[in-house]
């Protein structure tokens, strides 16, 4: 149940196409008020090689002592470690370890690095590239995300994250 929320999309190209979102849910469990919140961007993703065809979403959440970076896409991944590569601008590609899966409404990559540490290094860029083979190493994506405009969402969405609870 959603008891508020509140947020904010910039589409102005200067400052990139991040959605941020805090929300405040009644837990179906206990019925305590819990905060959450999460930063967005959509980008493109492909196979490798092709041109980048599918949305795929690049989502920073926290609830409760939880703070999670995944990308979020429509094709079902086998579960399993992963090894995905980021590279941002021209800078060397970088290894992050993460997680693949399926979920009820298609799949999902957990990467694995701290939350805080994914963006920074995402801060102060126009574009990233993550590139992720699925758990079971069947499936080869190339996902290409605008990060152009993170610094001005990334201290209030820390900020939000801290009134969570989580890190």
């Amino acid at each position: 149940m959603l008891v508020a929320a509140c947020g904010g999309r910039d589409a102005d190209s200067g400052t990139g196409a991040w959605e941020f979102n805090v929300d405040t849910t009644r837990s179906q469990t206990d019925g305590s008020v819990r905060e959450t919140s999460w930063l967005r961007t959509i980008g493109r993703e492909r196979p490798g090689g092709a041109a980048g065809t599918n949305a795929v979403i690049l989502s920073f959440d926290c609830f409760g002592d939880n703070a999670i970076s995944t990308i979020i896409t429509d094709q079902a991944l086998r579960q399993g470690s992963v090894e995905t590569r980021l590279t941002v601008d021209a800078d060397s590609p970088r290894r992050i370890p993460g997680f693949a899966g399926t979920t009820s409404s298609g799949g999902q990559v957990v990467l694995t690095i701290p939350q805080d540490s994914m963006l920074v290094l995402l801060s102060g860029h126009q574009r990233a590239l993550i590139e992720y083979v699925d758990g079971a190493g069947s499936s080869s994506t190339i996902a290409e995300f605008p990060v152009a405009g993170l610094e001005k969402y990334r201290e209030p969405f820390l900020a939000a994250c801290a009134k969570t609870g989580a890190r």
